[in-house]
Formats: structure tokens, C-alpha cells, sequence
């Protein structure tokens, strides 16, 4: 199973029937229904949009935030939640799930940057079948990274300022290989790299949702760019063979 490294959103369980306050604000919760909710109130969000990039698929909740997941989940498949006024979420659903998906979505807060919401495909389009979410990637590559600009005001002395990476798959490295997520194995690859203005903060050896990289403050500008560089097969000598992966929702968080 993977290890969650830090969740941006809780997922709370519910009563099986509770009512959940807030103002004047009643709304029934059912935990034998996929529901979105206000993490903080508990009450049901309507209007959320929901969407299985790998499967071309989109839907949104009801009034009582009730959602049907109208495709088959048939391999470790990335789910993403958005609402505005709400941080960006997303987590990866296993096909051998049994409870209903029941999610807590956060609002943003003005310290919130959101850094890329859409799906993005980094590698060289070239992957075994038997590598980690082969079957569920849904995009081209971009190239062998990614990077994006955005500005950050200056943080205040107690402040810290982390990335979170929301979801991302297709890690072939030989830590994902040992917990079952890559079945490739004759081969492994090395991890993808996360940089920031320059600057290598992190590596990320294993597939996962939330995952929290801490920023150093010395690096942190006014102007700053922020680089996601794949991996490369540790058993190819002779030319460059890239990790083929996927990820979504990129933001930075100031606590």
C-alpha cells in the first residue's frame, strides 16, 4: 500500500447517518454514498467537478454532494476533485477499493499558490507495460521535465513554505519496485528530481498522494521557478532511456 507522506485534504469518515451543522446550515451525510464535503463544517459540497483523467471522464456532484463514479477503475487510477474556492485535491484510487469515497476538501486561504492543477506526462513515451500505471496513463510527454514560474511574497520569520505534490504515478524506482507498485524486474530506474530555482531540494522515490517537499528559505526569491526532472533507467549505458510519469496539482503552501 502506499505510504501517504502528507495529505493537503483529510479524508474523514462519517457516521453511517449524522447530521451535520453549521449556522443554519443542516445537511444529512450517508457513508454509504461517494460524498465530497467542506473539511472544516463537514457539510456537502454541490457543483464539485470530478475527473479520471486516465479514463476521459468527468462528472460533478449533487446537491448533497453525492457523486456516481460512472467508469470502471480497473488499475491504480489518479482521481481529481476541484471547486473554486477550494485547494486543488486528488488522490489515487486503488480497483480493489470497497468503501464508498468520501473526501473532505480545504478552501484556499490567501497564502495559498496554486502552481498547475492540469495532468502532466513527463518521460520519453516509451514504457513496458509492466511499469508502475502503465496502463492508466492518459497524456504524451512534454519532455524529460517540467517547470513552471510564479511568485511568492516575502514570508515572515516563522513562516515555512512547502511544495506538495498531490498526486503522481509511473515511479519505476527500485523502492516502488519493492513495494509492488512497478512490476518491471529486470531494471530499475533512478528518482525524479525536484528542483527549485535551480537548486535540487528533493527526490521522490515512490508513488503517492500528498506528498510534502519542505523549500529552504535561503532559496526562496520573489521570482521563482520550480523543475520536475524524471528519472532514467539505472541498467541502460549506452543512451538515455527516461521514466515515463505522471502527476497533478502543484501547490505551494505557507505554514
Amino acid at each position: 500500500m502506499k505510504k501517504l507522506l502528507c495529505l493537503i485534504i483529510l479524508l474523514i469518515g462519517m457516521p453511517a447517518i449524522s447530521e451535520v451543522i453549521s449556522g443554519e446550515i443542516k445537511k444529512e451525510t450517508r457513508r454509504n454514498i461517494n460524498q465530497i464535503y467542506d473539511s472544516n463544517t463537514n457539510v456537502p459540497l454541490e457543483g464539485v467537478i470530478i475527473k479520471i483523467p486516465s479514463k476521459n471522464y468527468e462528472t460533478r456532484t449533487k446537491k448533497d454532494g453525492s457523486f456516481k463514479l460512472g467508469t470502471k477503475i480497473d488499475a491504480p487510477t489518479i482521481m481529481s476533485i476541484a471547486k473554486s474556492g477550494y485547494k486543488p485535491y486528488s488522490v489515487t484510487l486503488n480497483q480493489s477499493r470497497k468503501n464508498p469515497i468520501q473526501v473532505g476538501i480545504e478552501k484556499t486561504t490567501p497564502k495559498d499558490i496554486i502552481v498547475e492543477t492540469d495532468m502532466i506526462h513527463v518521460g520519453d513515451d516509451s514504457y513496458s507495460e509492466r511499469s508502475a500505471n502503465a496502463g492508466e496513463f492518459s497524456l504524451n510527454s512534454v519532455g524529460y521535465f517540467y517547470t513552471k514560474d510564479f511568485n511568492v511574497n516575502p514570508l515572515k520569520e516563522n513562516e515555512e513554505l512547502f511544495l506538495v505534490i498531490g498526486s503522481i504515478i509511473g515511479i519505476d524506482t527500485l523502492e516502488a519496485q519493492k513495494m509492488g507498485q512497478s512490476k518491471v524486474l529486470t531494471a530499475y530506474s533512478s528518482p525524479p528530481e525536484v528542483f527549485f530555482n535551480g537548486n535540487k531540494i528533493a527526490e521522490i522515490k515512490i508513488n503517492a498522494d500528498g506528498q510534502k517537499i519542505n523549500i529552504p528559505k535561503g532559496l526562496i526569491k520573489q521570482n521563482n521557478n520550480v523543475t520536475i526532472k524524471t528519472g532514467h533507467n539505472m541498467h541502460k549505458v549506452n543512451s538515455v532511456d527516461y521514466d515515463d510519469i505522471e502527476f497533478t496539482n502543484l501547490m505551494l503552501e505557507i505554514k
